[in-house]
């Protein structure tokens, strides 16, 4: 596993008000038990419609710290037992939002 924090920012224009331009980024380290490895990945000006940081530096992220892990024989950690996924969100208890 790995821990990653995607963003998109938005660019401002020389008249200080925001220009329709982005900049998308995924930050990260692997293994998320025990990091090794950190690598941030940021994309200036996306192109083809897309510009959110999961839509487009997260696949350059993975692919690189693929390699990356592949190369060095780092081996996946151990995931849960058991048939249940785990998906943590970091949002605190009575913040908002649907339960």
């Amino acid at each position: 596993r790995i821990a990653i924090k995607t963003g998109t920012a938005k660019k401002v224009g020389p008249d200080g008000k925001y220009v329709n331009r982005y900049i998308a980024y995924t930050a990260g380290v692997a293994p998320a038990s025990n990091p090794r490895f950190a690598l941030v990945v940021v994309i200036n000006d996306p192109q083809g419609g897309k510009y959110y940081g999961g839509a487009i530096s997260a696949p350059v992220f993975g692919a690189i710290m693929g390699g990356v892990l592949r190369t060095m024989n780092v081996e996946p950690d151990a995931l849960p037992t058991g048939d249940k996924s785990e998906l943590v969100i970091n949002k605190k208890e009575g913040s908002g939002g649907r339960s």
